[in-house]
């Protein structure tokens, strides 16, 4: 299921900043709460990629530039993943350290579902604000990507 979930990953996160684009990144609070989902992402593939102690700290200096660099380097991680992640490998437990240096080990199935999830959460606040402002989001539910024929 990890590599559906990560097709859908993409493209919502890709709906989100299409958005974003158009509205020339406002409003900044939309900005910012999608820069996050990306700033995160970096950081648990670069985990999940074999660097422990990875971290992009988050809710700094949200721009456009810097979402796309972010986005362009999640999506690089998240072909990685999908490519080379066997179901014993997502199953198997790995060493991490949290933002404030603690050490902790867990599945990276577990993690990544965490991943996925702290996104949705995060493109979902950016989504309502840019709603707010008259900023159309599509439907970002998996249901509606799945009816859609899980395009990319």
């Amino acid at each position: 299921m990890f590599p559906k979930l990560i097709r859908w990953d993409r493209w919502a996160n890709r709906q989100v900043l299409d958005t974003l684009d158009a509205s020339g990144g406002e409003p900044p609070a939309a900005l910012a709460a999608f820069q996050h989902v990306l700033e995160t992402e970096v950081t648990w593939l670069g985990r999940f990629g074999g660097n422990p102690r990875a971290f992009v700290p988050g809710w700094q200096g949200a721009t456009l530039d810097r979402t796309h660099a972010l986005q362009d380097e999640a999506n690089r991680g998240l072909d990685w993943l999908t490519a080379e992640a066997s179901p014993e490998w997502l199953a198997s437990a790995f060493d991490y350290e949290n933002s404030r240096g603690e050490p902790f080990r867990h599945p990276r199935d577990e993690t990544l579902m965490h991943m996925l999830m702290h996104s949705s959460q995060y493109r979902g606040e950016a989504a309502g604000v840019l709603n707010a402002a008259g900023r159309r989001v599509p439907d970002l539910d998996f249901a509606f990507w799945l009816r859609a024929g899980e395009p990319d």
